[in-house]
């Protein structure tokens, strides 16, 4: 940072302030965008996915645990909540993908409200408890109750999503859909941790 000097409250809340940051963002952006894309095989690429999907499910909790300092232990039980949610709302309705997603990220929200609430006088080793035993709860209905999931160990094949008429079926296709996804949730997180 030495050298570099703010003259005015915009250049200060810039998302990314110094030149440094700048160049490497754009570096790292080429990188994600054109190289990965066309070195990488399906199976790397199904990886990539893979990863961005924890990504955001990361950056979750890291505003959780990490800014608010609230302990969660049960973030990939509602993570699967709203997976399962879209899945069967595509499955067994037929809604498309840009109905689904949302509408899964608003039941898991839900399930998050039904825990958190009554968890809001506990904090530290309680509400640890609590979300634990939320993780749990939620793990077995997922496991036992064969109309959200199938039953144990089993899959639910769901169709590849489209968007705008644009149908994502290779690994290539849903990399740039995920890469876009990580990439507008790391913004918004940025964004959200420089607010008041």
């Amino acid at each position: 940072e030495a050298g570099v000097f703010k003259t005015t409250y915009a250049a200060d809340m810039a998302l990314f302030p110094l030149p440094i940051a700048r160049k490497a963002i754009a570096v790292i952006s080429v990188l994600l965008v054109v190289v990965l894309p066309l070195a990488c095989g399906e199976y790397e690429l199904s990886q990539l996915n893979l990863i961005f999907i924890a990504v955001v499910g990361a950056l979750g909790l890291n505003i959780l645990v990490g800014y608010t300092g609230q302990i969660s232990i049960g973030h990939g039980a509602f993570m699967s909540v709203g997976a399962y949610m879209a899945a069967n709302l595509a499955v067994r309705l037929g809604l498309p993908f840009w109905v689904t997603l949302p509408a899964g990220g608003l039941m898991a929200a839900l399930i998050g409200a039904i825990v958190g609430v009554p968890s809001l006088r506990i904090k530290g080793l309680y509400l640890a408890i609590t979300t634990l035993a939320a993780q749990l709860i939620i793990e077995w209905t997922i496991n036992h109750v064969p109309f959200i999931s199938g039953g144990t160990q089993v899959s639910i094949p769901v169709p590849k999503p489209a968007l705008l008429g644009f149908r994502f079926e290779t690994q290539r296709e849903l990399y740039f859909l995920l890469l876009f996804s990580a990439g507008v949730a790391t913004v918004a997180t940025l964004n959200l941790v420089r607010s008041r």
